[in-house]
């Protein structure tokens, strides 16, 4: 039997990344987003203090050590050490942003930060009261390495456990020899569970774009006496992008709109634990098409009214769009008529009828533009050929039926 015992897992800080993708950012939320990626890791340390863990593992990218500037490695610096007050390890592996030797030579890390070489695989031994409860083999990042071959453990190790950045040949792995992969390196959460080894990407602890959405965090990873691993998600994100996407009907008047927000949104508010969502709200419509829906100046009004309801406090939402999806069917009638409108959308239909017909913008690129690369950008593939045809009537629409009537539908 050996010991129980607890870590945090953590990597990917990207400290001196900020959150980007916002357009309109009111001053109230300015300083909360500046501070988020400090906040988002500062909680990684608080979780490992409150579960008195026994050391916390650290797989890279905590900040780039080149152009990061000071306040990052201050603020690293203060967190070692309240971890070392309570006598708590880290063991840190460097990325690719933050190889230890650019790290400031007139700085010196506390006495409880171990970290790794990037050309030598080492093994630290973790002991607590004298007793030796996991071997931990670490090895910074190296652009050339594609193997983890090197990841062998002595056959009497104590819960062997591998620190690493990067992305490796599952071919290469040892699994049977490390229990516990604490990998770098994505954003994204993840994990690849084996017959007796578990590798871990615990990702950044705050999203930075809207690509990042959902939660993010780290891993606080407990062992029986029995050798049996547990793993938890610990949420540290102070700021979440969370896309919504709403269905509604054409039909659908504003105060009935108005309606259906609110309750989605009051539920997102209440999911948020005191985090503030950026909300990129998607509105997906059934139904034939209704232009007073699309209309700029409705889109831009809903919009305000969502950030003066939800928007206006240091918790809860911050709406950063409001789109409607184009509309998969317009009135048959537009098409017949003897309108300008009408031959507009009979051209488009030519091409939404006969995929035979390719859509090409080389003509409308100017004269100058010979690279053949740039003219790569005329090019429209068929994979998004039936969007920009819907996207393209709809701008057409937007010009020529915004001032007409909403279409009178028969309730389904």
């Amino acid at each position: 039997m050996g010991e129980a015992f607890k870590f945090v897992h953590a990597s990917d800080f990207h400290l001196d990344q900020a959150i980007r993708g916002i357009v309109e950012l009111p001053k109230h939320l300015k300083t909360i987003l500046a501070n988020a990626p400090y906040e988002a890791a500062r909680k990684v340390f608080d979780v490992a203090l409150a579960e008195r863990v026994d050391f916390v593992l650290l797989s890279g990218d905590l900040f780039d050590l080149s152009t990061g500037g000071p306040r990052a490695a201050s603020f690293l610096l203060g967190q070692f050490e309240r971890l070392g007050e309570k006598g708590i390890e880290v063991y840190w592996c460097s990325g690719e942003v933050d190889p230890i030797d650019r790290w400031p030579t007139h700085i010196d890390l506390p006495a409880n930060v171990r970290t790794f070489s990037t050309s030598v695989l080492e093994d630290i031994t973790h002991r607590r009261d004298g007793i030796d409860i996991a071997n931990i083999y670490g090895l910074g990042y190296d652009a050339n390495r594609k193997s983890a071959a090197d990841f062998l453990s002595a056959a009497d190790d104590v819960f062997p456990i591998g620190v690493v950045y990067g992305e490796f040949d599952p071919v290469t792995m040892p699994f049977d020899q490390i229990r516990y992969w604490a990998m770098g390196g994505r954003h994204k959460p993840a994990k690849q569970e084996k017959p007796d080894s578990l590798v871990a990407w615990p990702g950044t602890t705050q999203g930075r774009r809207p690509k990042e959405s959902g939660a993010y965090g780290c891993y606080l990873c407990r062992v029986d006496t029995g050798g049996k691993l547990r793993l938890q998600t610990v949420e540290t994100d102070v700021v979440r992008w969370l896309p919504q996407k709403v269905a509604i009907h054409e039909a659908v008047s504003e105060s009935e709109l108005r309606k259906i927000l609110n309750e989605r949104a009051t539920r997102v508010v209440a999911e948020m634990d005191g985090r503030i969502a950026l909300v990129h709200w998607h509105l997906t419509p059934a139904g034939e098409f209704n232009p007073t829906l699309r209309h700029r100046d409705f889109s831009a009004r809903t919009l305000e009214w969502l950030r003066d309801e939800f928007g206006r406090g240091t918790s809860g939402i911050w709406s950063t769009h409001f789109t409607i999806e184009a509309p998969t069917n317009l009135p048959s009638s537009w098409y017949e008529e003897d309108t300008i409108l009408g031959e507009y959308l009979r051209a488009i239909g030519r091409y939404q009828s006969d995929e035979s017909l390719n859509i090409s913008l080389h003509e409308y690129l100017p004269d100058a533009v010979d690279n053949k690369e740039l003219t790569g950008i005329g090019r429209v593939n068929q994979e998004r050929r039936e969007e920009i045809l819907r996207q393209t009537a709809l701008v057409g629409i937007d010009y020529l039926a915004a001032d007409r009537e909403p279409v009178e539908l028969v309730a389904e």
